[in-house]
C-alpha cells in the first residue's frame, strides 16, 4: 500500500508560499490587487512611526510584526470606518486598526482582566475613538461594521452563536480577518464553520489567517494566499 506523508508546519507554509505567490494565478482582479497592494505591499508608511511612539510608553521593547501590519493596510486599503475587534489582547493589534483615520471608530473587547488593564493604559497614549468592553457577552454595535478582527487565541467562542451574531453586524463592504485560524484543531474547526456564513464571497487563507468578504460582486471562492 502507498504511504501517506503529512506535512510538517513548515512544509505547509512552503507550499502557501509558492501558490499564487506575487498574484501569479490569480484570476480575480480584486484579489489580485488585494495581493499586490496590500498582501504583499512593503511601504514603510509613516503611521508605524507613530505606532511605536505610542507603544513606548507601556510596550517598549514591542516591535510591530508583519500581521500588525498587514491589519493596518488592510483598513487604510478598505477605508473601513467602523471596527469591531474580538480578543484585543494587550492592545497592540486595535492600534494598527485604528491608525490610517482620526475618523474611525472601534469597539473592542478583551475578557482576561490583566490585558485588558494594559490595553486601557495604551489606549490613553492614542487619540483614537476606541471603547474597550470586557466579561462574557460580546457587545452589540447600533450600525454594521466595515471591519470585524477576531483574534481566536483571546476569546472563546464556546458560548457564541458566532455565525449569526457576524451576519447581524456586516454588509456588502464588510471584511472579517480572523487570526489564528491553525492554532489548534478547535481553532480550525470554528473556521470552516466561519467559512460557511451565508453571503460571504471571496474567502482568502493566508496559512493562520482568514480573510472573508461580503460583496455581491465577487465569486463565493477560496485562495490560498502566501503571506
Amino acid at each position: 500500500m502507498p504511504r501517506i506523508y503529512k506535512l510538517s508546519r513548515t512544509g505547509l507554509k512552503f507550499l502557501y508560499k509558492v501558490r499564487y505567490h506575487r498574484g501569479h494565478g490569480i484570476h480575480s482582479p480584486f484579489v489580485y490587487n488585494l495581493v499586490t497592494k496590500v498582501i504583499e505591499e512593503k511601504t514603510p508608511y509613516h503611521a508605524y512611526e507613530d505606532i511605536k511612539f505610542a507603544l513606548e510608553g507601556t510596550h517598549r521593547h514591542y516591535r510591530l510584526n508583519k500581521i500588525n501590519r498587514f491589519l493596518f493596510r488592510m483598513v487604510n486599503y478598505f477605508g473601513a470606518k467602523n471596527i469591531l475587534e474580538i480578543g484585543s489582547g494587550y492592545g497592540v493589534n486595535t492600534l494598527c486598526l485604528t491608525a490610517s483615520s482620526a475618523n474611525i471608530s472601534c469597539i473592542s473587547v478583551e475578557t482576561n482582566s490583566s490585558k485588558y488593564t494594559k490595553a486601557q493604559e495604551l489606549y490613553k497614549r492614542w487619540d483614537r475613538d476606541i471603547n474597550l468592553h470586557t466579561g462574557k457577552d460580546l457587545p452589540v454595535p447600533e450600525q454594521k461594521q466595515d471591519c470585524i478582527f477576531i483574534d481566536m487565541n483571546n476569546y472563546n467562542f464556546s458560548h457564541v452563536d458566532l455565525n449569526q451574531y457576524l451576519l447581524n453586524l456586516s454588509y456588502e463592504k464588510t471584511f472579517i480577518i480572523v487570526k489564528g485560524i491553525r492554532t489548534n484543531k478547535r481553532h480550525q474547526a470554528l473556521w470552516r464553520s466561519i467559512m460557511d456564513i451565508e453571503g460571504r464571497t471571496a474567502a482568502l487563507d493566508l496559512f493562520n489567517i482568514g480573510v472573508l468578504f461580503f460583496d455581491t460582486k465577487l465569486y463565493r471562492w477560496s485562495y490560498k494566499i502566501s503571506f
